[in-house]
């Protein structure tokens, strides 16, 4: 564990120091991994899977006309990018992969949700530009 001089790594390796005391034996492969919790590599993965359970909460809550396509486009390409380098960089992160591949799941679900609604509701849209006046068939 790296010997950091700032005040909030002198905080994070005494926390660290006091729990290594108490981590029962069974527990000590997965306490002293390179991926464990001991790591940036355990703690980035287990913040990202809320992001997944957001979208989870959106595909149930949020109504399709609300649904951004560019914010859910963006997040599912980039959960591609590093679902890649998961497996690339060593140690290999497995849960980020996972955390990840959810991520693209739940927000690919979304997109299709809202391409669906707009596919759906085209007849009903009205487009109202304020640059140039569109005469209406009743005119």
């Amino acid at each position: 564990m790296p010997k950091g001089i700032g005040p909030l790594s002198k905080l994070y390796n005494a926390t660290i120091s006091a729990i290594d005391k108490i981590v029962p034996n069974a527990m000590q492969p997965i306490w002293q991994s390179p991926v464990g919790p001991r790591t940036v590599f355990f703690w980035a993965p287990m913040f990202k899977w809320t992001l997944a359970v957001a979208g989870l909460s959106d595909t149930v809550n949020r109504p399709a006309s609300a649904i951004s396509l560019n914010q859910s486009a963006s997040l599912a390409i980039t959960c591609l990018i590093w679902t890649r380098y998961a497996v690339v960089i060593i140690p290999k992160n497995y849960n980020y992969m996972g955390a990840n591949i959810a991520i693209f799941l739940v927000q690919s679900y979304l997109i299709i949700k809202h391409l669906r609604w707009r596919q759906e509701n085209a007849r009903n849209a009205v487009y109202n530009h304020t640059h140039f006046s569109i005469p209406a068939e009743d005119d």
